[in-house]
């Protein structure tokens, strides 16, 4: 669920690239599952837009508030980024079906990051299974997340971008959708030709 500041931000951060976010009225909110945005350049759809605000994880103060003075709390845990980053595409795959079940234009995602120990590599991570290493190498070891729950959801979101500090920090291409890759490369100024294919 991305807070009105995230909204804000990444309506800001459009219109810097002359592009429009526009929300979805309260009726057609009312009515069914919707994004967040439509997106418009001179008055023109472009694509659909999901926010959503990745947060701090709170587990450990959780934990310290609810214990006694002196107890020890804590343990071991999985990581729980990637499951939070799957829940997001999964929620924001069925609301981008809702307004837009033959993705005739573009879908695109922004996640918001406030987590110190989330990083745009675990999206990457997320959505393609592979740990990219310091030395360029890749290592397919999120297969677990990739081909699970959203599996086929991902293919349905266009471009998926990463927001740090008040901006762009990363835009990551889906390249199986030709004509939509070439529209949104083309609306955030982005030479195709020079970007590296990443298989989802």
């Amino acid at each position: 669920m991305p807070s009105f500041e995230d909204e804000k931000l990444v309506v800001n951060l459009l219109a810097e690239k002359g592009l429009r976010a526009e929300r979805f009225s309260k009726v057609e909110i009312g009515q069914g599952k919707t994004p967040d945005f439509r997106v418009f350049k001179d008055g023109v759809l472009m694509f659909f837009c999901e926010v959503k605000s990745v947060e701090e994880d709170r587990w450990l103060d959780k934990l310290l508030d609810a214990a006694a003075p002196g107890q020890i709390v804590g343990g071991l845990r999985n990581d729980p980024v990637f499951n939070r980053l799957s829940d997001d595409i999964h929620q924001a795959a069925t609301q981008f079906l809702a307004v837009n079940p033959n993705s005739e234009i573009p879908n695109v995602m922004v996640f918001v990051n406030h987590d110190s120990m989330c990083y745009e590599q675990d999206m990457v991570a997320v959505l393609t299974g592979q740990f990219l290493d310091v030395d360029g190498s890749s290592h397919c070891i999120y297969n677990k997340f990739s081909e699970g729950r959203i599996k086929n959801e991902k293919y349905l979101i266009h471009l998926f971008g990463w927001v740090k500090d008040e901006r762009f920090l990363d835009l990551m291409f889906n390249q199986a959708h030709l004509e939509q890759y070439t529209a949104l490369c083309e609306m955030f100024a982005y030479d195709p030709a020079i970007i590296k294919p990443i298989t989802f």
